[in-house]
């Protein structure tokens, strides 16, 4: 199936017969003539555009719209539809307003602030009013003016009134800081949400033709499906992937000619180049993969089935009919006699061989 274009074919460029016979004096004979030739690998495969994505959806949902049909050209992050995202957009909704009033709460002058304020501001005159009093007392207490028990009262009340006024401030504190933690959660996790809103969008992951479209508007996408495609999008160039038998890996290299035909167009050539050789065999199958960038038509089916004929040895060649040639030798006719000559021949191209030494442009050898 997969095969050397007739086995290890040359294929003679140029003149259509370039080895011709002649009887004459009894004699046939074919004149040695040298030609480009070049080697052919076969491969069969498909084209596929350079670039190209299955577009799937990473939520499950209906598809409300669609705005996209097969041929359309997108850019890359244009949106082709949306699911409906009723559930997220309610979370969205109730997020908002608990960070609505917590930064309410928040704000400078809200009133929930000026009652922790007027706590705060209460114990201060609390505490002010008592050490007041009890720096008056110990000074009495010291001149021998009111009794010891007296003072110690002061004291015990300023130290309370201290003790309330801290704690009125940590009170405090520590509510706008707790604001301000619960700010940050909240943020963060309507900052979660409409990411996950955004999975609803469909959007393109490359610019190029939406080649298919999966989909049609209220149908349900389960994320976790194997049927999860909603699109396939592809570029505007194009690459075709051949299959090689693994046996002419060696001969294959970047940047070889590669001749193609694809079924969508039987009437027309087409040519490309190897843009990689991908050198992992399919043991299963004994073929090889040869990427080849090509210059194909916009339209053509993403998929289309092409054979190519990869150029793997293109070079000049002295050919001889194969029938001439026997165990070493040829038989050379100068016009008179016939004269044995020793050769050295190279490889066969169907029904000619090369001679790599011993006769040069123009010998003529004896048929049979």
């Amino acid at each position: 199936m997969r095969r050397l274009l007739v086995a290890l074919l040359l294929v003679v460029i140029g003149a259509l017969v370039i080895i011709f016979a002649i009887r004459g004096n009894k004699e046939n004979y074919a004149v040695a003539k040298e030609e480009e030739v070049r080697t052919l690998v076969y491969g069969s495969g498909y084209a596929r555009a350079d670039q190209y994505t299955v577009v799937k959806a990473e939520v499950s949902g209906y598809i409300n719209r669609i705005y996209v049909k097969e041929g359309d050209y997108v850019k890359k992050g244009q949106v082709l539809a949306v699911m409906d995202a009723k559930p997220i957009e309610a979370s969205i909704k109730e997020v908002s307003e608990r960070l609505r009033l917590v930064r309410e709460r928040l704000t400078e002058g809200s009133p929930y602030l000026r009652s922790l304020e007027k706590s705060v501001e209460s114990a201060r005159i609390n505490m002010e009013n008592s050490k007041s009093l009890f720096e008056r007392r110990e000074r009495l207490f010291s001149q021998g003016l009111i009794p010891k028990e007296t003072y110690e009262q002061s004291k015990t009340q300023y130290e309370l009134s201290l003790r309330e006024y801290e704690r009125a401030k940590s009170t405090y504190e520590d509510a706008v800081r707790a604001l301000q933690s619960e700010e940050r959660v909240i943020s963060a996790e309507r900052e979660r949400l409409e990411k996950e809103r955004d999975k609803y969008l469909i959007r393109s992951p490359i610019e190029g033709y939406v080649l298919k479209k999966f989909v049609e508007e209220g149908d349900f996408i389960n994320h976790l499906s194997q049927e999860n495609r909603l699109f396939s999008v592809g570029s505007k160039g194009w690459e075709v992937w051949l299959e090689v038998d693994e046996e002419y890996a060696g001969m294959l290299r970047e940047g070889q000619r590669v001749f193609l035909k694809v079924d969508a167009y039987p009437d027309k050539k087409f040519e490309g180049r190897v843009s990689q050789v991908i050198r992992e065999v399919d043991r299963s199958r004994k073929l090889i993969t040869v990427k080849v960038s090509a210059d194909l038509p916009a339209d053509l089916p993403n998929g289309s089935t092409v054979d190519g004929q990869i150029e793997v040895e293109r070079k000049k060649a002295l050919l001889i009919p194969a029938t001439a040639y026997r165990d070493g030798h040829v038989l050379l006719y100068d016009g008179i006699r016939r004269v044995s000559v020793p050769v050295k021949i190279g490889k066969r191209y169907g029904d000619y061989i090369e001679v790599i030494e011993g006769l040069k442009p123009g010998d003529r050898v004896v048929l049979p």
